[in-house]
């Protein structure tokens, strides 16, 4: 379970992305090969699409691999770092916060709006961005309390 935990957002980005494989090759094989092509397969490319997108950048916000500015951070003494590091954990939280109360009112509102094809909701597109950034809450407040 603490291997669940610790990789959540690894492991659901890998499923995803592995779902985007075999959807894509099934439309592929289904449209070239057996001359009867499936609509569906391209849909469920796009949404798994959207959950490797999300995950995996919150995979990289925990792990520290965003692209960031390190140039004069670099010459900043070891005490003025760490205070940037905090201050800037605590402005990104807040906004993130408020990012997620957004992306939280948006996935409510998807939900009577129906996928072109597969006609579901279309909250299950956009939730992957609520899971986003309740995980780059939590793994900031761990940041700041590390």
């Amino acid at each position: 379970m603490k291997f669940v935990i610790k990789y959540f957002e690894e492991l659901i980005a890998s499923i995803a992305i592995s779902i985007v494989v075999i959807s894509a090759f099934y439309g592929v094989i289904s449209r070239y090969i057996l001359n009867n092509p499936v609509a569906w397969s391209n849909e469920v490319a796009t949404i798994a699409f959207t959950w490797t997108v999300f995950l995996g950048a919150a995979s990289a916000w925990k792990n520290d691999k965003h692209i960031h500015l390190d140039l004069v951070y670099n010459f900043f003494p070891n005490k003025i770092k760490i205070i940037s590091d905090w201050l800037k954990n605590i402005i990104l939280t807040v906004f993130f916060i408020f990012a997620l109360y957004l992306s939280i009112k948006f996935t409510i509102t998807a939900y009577n709006k129906p996928t072109a094809i597969l006609r579901i909701p279309f909250s299950y597109v956009d939730v992957p961005v609520v899971i986003f950034f309740s995980s780059i809450i939590l793994r900031s407040i761990q940041k700041i309390i590390k």
